[in-house]
Order: C-alpha cells, then sequence, then structure tokens
C-alpha cells in the first residue's frame, strides 16, 4: 500500500493544482517545491474529508467501499469496467479538454480529487496495475456509512420443471462397474496409457451414464472423470501397463456409499491438474506464456452455489448474468482478458472481455451440465436450462454424510439364478457378486447371473461355492431359493 504522498508525488504540477481546485483547497500563493507538501497536509484533515465525503455522489462512495474491501485495491481493468475508464492526458491536454467536468464514471471523479491511485503491484497470480485509496486517507474515510453487499443477489427462483434429471450416485456405481472389469480381466494399456478399444466396447454397455455409452472417449466427458478420479484416489494404478488396483482400494471401498461420493467429489474439487477451462468441448487452449487456476475458479463457483437451497429452481442463464454482472473476473483475478490464448472450433482467438459469454460463461455451463450434473450435485431440467442444488449435491457441499440402512438386504436371487441388486449396495458387495456372476443388465438395476464358469473363476481367486453361498444368504436376508441353494452345495469345480 502507499500513502497519499507518495500517490501524489508520482503527478506532475498541473494535475495536482487540478485535484487541489476539484478539492476546494486555495494553493495559489503556494510556490511549487512547497505544493505538494501543502496539498497533501489538507486533504488529509478530517475536517477536509468529511467534507469532500459529503459532495461525492451515492455512486462514488459504493466505489470507493469496494476498493476498501480489498486493502490491496481492484484490478485496474476491474475497476475501470465497473466504474468507468481512467483516461491519462499530458498537461496540454488536461488543461483543454477538463475530463473531471465530464467524467466517464464514478472512478475518475474519485481520481481528479486525489482519492484513488493506480499502482504496480505482485500478487501470487501476477504483476498487474490495482486501484487502491491511499492508506492514511483510507482511515479517515466514513465508509461505514456506505451499505455494500458482499454477495451478489440470488436470482428469482423458477417453477419446478414437470421432467427433472437426477444422477444421484450413478457415476459411484460406474466406477464401480470400471472396477469390476478390472477386477475380472487383464486390462493392458496402449502407448498413450488409455484403454484399448475391445476393452472400451466391453465396458461402455456396462454403465449406467447414457453419456458414457454415446460418447466414452470424450475428454473432459464422465469416462474421463472416473478415470481420473480412480487414479487420483490411488483405486486404479498402471503397472508394466496393465491397470490393476491400488493400495488406497480396500479402506475406500470400507467406507459408506455416502463417504464414496465425497472421495470423488473433493477429488474433482481440489484438482489442480483437472483443467475445466481446457477440457470443455468446443474450446481449444493453446500453449503460451499464460496458465490458468481450476481450482480457485472451482472454488470461486462452489462458494457462491453454497448459497442456493437445495430443492429450489434457477435458471442457468440468470446464473451466468449473476456472474457476469457483479464476479466476472471469477478466473481472471488481474482483470486482464488480452492474456490467454483460447480459441473456438472455428479457430478464432477469444481474447478480450467481450467474448466472456464464449470462455466464462461457457465454462460455466459446462461445469454445471458435467461434472455437477455427473457427481449429483445438481439436478437439471429436460432442456439442461434450469438447475437445482440436489440434497447430495447439498451434502457433498457441506461434507456431511446420510444415515445409511445396513439392516435391508443389498440383494434377491431368483430361481433362474439372476440376482438383481439393491440401489444401496455398497462396491464392495457388488464386487464380490460380480466375481461369481456374469453382468446381464445395468438398467433399471444392476442383473447378474450366477453360473458354473463364474464360480471357477471364484475358486481361483480363493472363494469357495460355500462362501458364495454364505454371502448370498446373509445379503439377501436369508431369502434364498432352495434350488440356488441345492446347487451351490452340491458345486465341486
Amino acid at each position: 500500500m502507499l500513502t497519499l504522498r507518495q500517490h501524489l508525488a508520482q503527478l506532475d504540477t498541473v494535475e495536482l493544482r487540478i485535484i487541489a481546485q476539484n478539492q476546494g483547497i486555495l494553493l495559489e500563493d503556494i510556490a511549487e517545491d512547497d505544493l505538494l507538501t501543502a496539498l497533501v497536509e489538507q486533504m488529509l484533515q478530517p475536517q477536509q474529508v468529511q467534507e469532500v465525503w459529503n459532495e461525492l455522489p451515492e455512486e462514488a462512495r459504493l466505489a470507493l467501499a469496494h476498493l476498501a474491501g480489498d486493502l490491496g485495491g481492484m484490478p485496474a481493468p476491474a475497476f475501470q469496467r465497473r466504474f468507468g475508464e481512467l483516461r491519462r492526458f499530458g498537461p496540454g491536454r488536461l488543461q483543454t479538454e477538463q475530463p473531471w467536468k465530464s467524467p466517464t464514471g464514478p472512478g475518475e471523479i474519485l481520481w481528479y480529487r486525489g482519492w484513488i491511485a493506480n499502482v504496480f503491484q505482485q500478487r501470487p497470480e501476477g504483476a498487474s496495475r490495482f486501484i487502491c485509496i491511499p492508506e492514511d486517507l483510507a482511515a479517515l474515510l466514513p465508509l461505514s456509512e456506505v451499505a455494500i453487499t458482499t454477495q451478489p443477489p440470488l436470482p428469482a427462483p423458477l417453477p419446478s420443471p414437470q421432467v427433472q434429471q437426477h444422477l444421484d450416485e450413478r457415476l459411484l456405481d460406474d466406477l464401480g462397474t470400471l472396477l469390476a472389469y478390472v477386477q475380472n480381466h487383464a486390462v493392458w494399456l496402449r502407448s498413450n496409457g488409455r484403454w484399448r478399444l475391445s476393452d472400451l466396447q466391453q465396458l461402455t454397455p456396462r454403465l449406467r451414464l447414457a453419456a458414457l455409452r454415446k460418447q466414452p472417449l470424450e475428454a473432459g466427458g464422465p469416462l474421463h472423470l472416473i478415470f481420473y478420479t480412480a487414479k487420483k484416489l490411488n483405486l486404479i494404478v498402471e503397472r508394466n501397463r496393465r491397470h490393476r488396483f491400488g493400495k488406497a482400494l480396500r479402506p475406500w471401498l470400507e467406507m459408506s456409499r455416502d463417504q464414496q461420493m465425497q472421495s470423488l467429489f473433493r477429488a474433482w474439487r481440489d484438482a489442480d491438474d483437472w483443467n475445466d477451462l481446457c477440457l470443455m468441448p468446443g474450446l481449444r487452449c493453446q500453449d503460451g506464456a499464460w496458465s490458468n487456476d481450476p481450482l480457485r475458479t472451482r472454488q470461486v463457483l462452489l462458494e457462491q452455489l453454497r448459497r442456493f437451497a437445495a430443492g429450489d429452481w434457477f435458471g442457468l442463464e440468470d446464473f451466468i448474468a449473476m456472474m457476469y454482472e457483479y464476479l466476472p473476473d471469477f478466473q481472471r483475478p488481474d482483470g486482464l482478458y488480452d492474456t490467454w490464448y483460447i480459441q473456438n472450433a472455428a479457430g478464432d482467438f477469444l481474447r478480450g472481455f467481450e467474448h466472456w459469454p464464449a470462455v466464462e460463461g461457457r465454462l460455466i455451463r459446462y461445469i454445471w451440465h458435467g461434472p455437477l450434473f455427473w457427481l449429483g450435485v445438481v439436478a437439471l431440467d429436460e432442456a439442461g436450462e434450469a438447475w437445482s442444488l440436489t440434497p447430495q449435491g447439498r451434502r457433498l457441499l457441506d461434507e456431511a454424510t446420510a444415515e445409511q440402512d445396513s439392516d435391508a438386504p443389498i440383494l434377491s436371487v431368483g430361481r433362474d439364478f439372476n440376482i438383481v441388486l439393491a440401489p444401496h449396495i455398497g462396491l464392495w458387495d457388488r464386487l464380490r457378486v460380480a466375481l461369481f456372476a456374469f453382468w446381464q443388465a445395468s438398467e433399471p438395476h444392476y442383473r447378474y447371473q450366477i453360473t458354473r464358469r463364474g464360480l471357477k473363476r471364484a475358486a481361483k481367486r480363493g472363494v469357495s461355492s460355500r462362501q458364495v453361498l454364505d454371502f448370498l444368504h446373509r445379503a439377501s436376508g436369508g431369502e434364498l431359493p432352495p434350488n440356488v441353494r441345492k446347487a451351490l452345495e452340491s458345486y465341486r469345480p
């Protein structure tokens, strides 16, 4: 931070006399060498500060209140977009144009009263220009008189749509399907570390998310997120160009489904190597001397999402408009829109604030339609134009878990040797079933078939038919058909 004297010392004599004039301070008889000292002394008189404050329009006081909210000030581009351009003139043109008489906004009103300064600062996100209030002047301003809203007003809620898309825990279920496939198959990887097409063709029909079955290889898609979180949590690892179970799998499988969903959400939320901006379809991030911070961007968006009540519906475009109006720089804290190299599908570079809807707006849509939807944090209407924070989303944001019903049966077994899994079945139990039975269907519920080949596969892993029988008896609540029980008792590998 700088003092008023340090700020005014950067200005020439012509501009100092203009500030004195706009402050109502008479300095005509002051020698040029004494001008700066005399101006600073009078500008910092409490009575002088109060008089100038009383003359300011409300929008100028509001600008000061916003600046005071951050001791380092606001990035100059962001300040000027909101409070008007700060035009710079040479001494001769300054006296001719007299911009203080027709200011571009409250920013120039404050500038030509000497109350705001333009400083160069080094911050973690980089070095850039900031607009701030000189610290000794800020201490004298009656900023408590200005009622400033620290959070943007929420958009108006919408009626609940007739068709509501809730994914709930489908992403977790599909991760379980991935783990079951790795358990039962030798998954060899290509030279780029990706799965072979033959394995993907066997895996994708078993997935519950329709988007996975349509576009399983899409970068930034739900299957990409499943693979990413599985590796991030060390559930699967690559060893000798093959995917195998990681050491973290067993303790993870011992968690409740709610806790597992929390771990998936946190893996995405806290990731600095999952770049939503550069993964969303339709945009290309080019290499260059620039970078974005996906972790910080998600933190800002999720902080706004926490303000919404679960179950209420809102327009996605209304939310984007709220961000544009009040928090446009949520992913560019320096306020600069000309330094990133981003292209659209046509190859056009999207540089400048005028492309905010095509970059920032599109990013919000991707996060709402993508990771937040896949993780069950938000529900969408049929067209994807309205959204609602789900009860599951509220728990994920608050890092809370729901109580589990541990007594209810987790599967049922038919006389035809078909096993139908309950929606609340834990993934550990699913992997047990997938070891000795073969997948048949994933909708509306998971269905597996007990076969001799499956029992033989389980026996090779050290699981006997007697253990399978005990598990099915317990998991079905004792409701096991006699023919199934008899077949398992008499089975010999």
